[in-house]
């Protein structure tokens, strides 16, 4: 049985923290009072081990936990999750899993993440195994402008303070998207989508995900293991990130905009509709 327990009373566990300070507009100043985005060190604690610890948003901590356990292979669904108690204020999360401390390789990975995220890079010898199966998945390029509008109309935190990520997930033939990530790392905001999806119940797998930023090979690598064949974003891709993205069997759209955008690898699934 999953138990949560968040225990959060301070001002500075909110994802947004109110600050003062100077705006120039051409050489006239002006105080300031608004908000930034909060950042905090977060370490997950498996079995009393510290398994990690992630820089991220005191924010949707619980998924974040979820599916980073589950996108690094460390649990298979939910169920192995016996009991998980999100703490705040002490900035960490207690996990007890059903098989004990996971195996985990004793090498860590620093990826991409602009906030310096970490990865264990357990499949990085096994690739092959996370190659997206064949699929008639297609989408119009309009429905990739379409999710573009949605993506920036669902980025509340980004627009009450800026500096964070958005990813939104789009189920196989969904109309909207049902989950939406916000982080200041932009590959946790994938873990948190992973996270929301386990604990709702709601398949990845055919769905589409656009980002709000870069797209890096772990990125890719994230995509994989949830089976997402498209994945968009308003900026560019890695060069990493196209050959993951080649062998992974994943469309990569970069530069998507109200118009036009790139189509980098298996272009097959974008297609105007006859």
């Amino acid at each position: 049985m999953l138990l949560d327990s968040v225990d959060s009373n301070s001002e500075e566990l909110t994802p947004v923290v109110s600050r003062r300070y100077v705006r120039y507009v051409g050489g006239r100043p002006e105080t300031i009072d608004a908000d930034v985005i909060g950042e905090i060190r977060f370490s997950i604690f498996v079995e009393d081990r510290e398994l990690v610890t992630l820089m991220c948003s005191a924010w949707q901590l619980k998924p974040l936990v979820i599916g980073f356990l589950y996108l690094e292979g460390l649990i298979e669904s939910v169920d192995d999750v016996q009991m998980l108690r999100v703490c705040a204020e002490d900035r960490l999360a207690d996990v007890r899993l059903a098989n004990g401390f996971p195996d985990v390789p004793p090498r860590k990975i620093l990826t991409s993440g602009c906030t310096g995220g970490v990865s264990f890079g357990k499949y990085l010898d096994q690739i092959e195994q996370f190659r997206v199966a064949a699929d008639d998945v297609r989408v119009a390029p309009g429905r990739m402008y379409e999710l573009l509008r949605a993506l920036y109309d669902r980025s509340h935190l980004y627009r009450q303070s800026g500096g964070v990520h958005t990813s939104i997930l789009v189920e196989r033939d969904g109309a909207a998207p049902r989950l939406v990530a916000e982080d200041i790392g932009r590959h946790n905001t994938l873990d948190k989508l992973q996270g929301m999806a386990l604990l709702e119940g709601i398949p990845t797998r055919g769905g589409v995900i656009l980002a709000s930023g870069r797209i890096s090979s772990e990125m890719l690598f994230k995509a994989a293991i949830m089976g997402v064949p498209i994945v968009g974003s308003r900026t560019s891709p890695t060069n990493l990130a196209l050959a993951v993205a080649e062998r992974l069997n994943i469309t990569v759209c970069g530069y998507v905009r109200q118009g036009s955008m790139n189509v980098y690898t298996h272009a097959f699934r974008v297609a105007t509709p006859q």
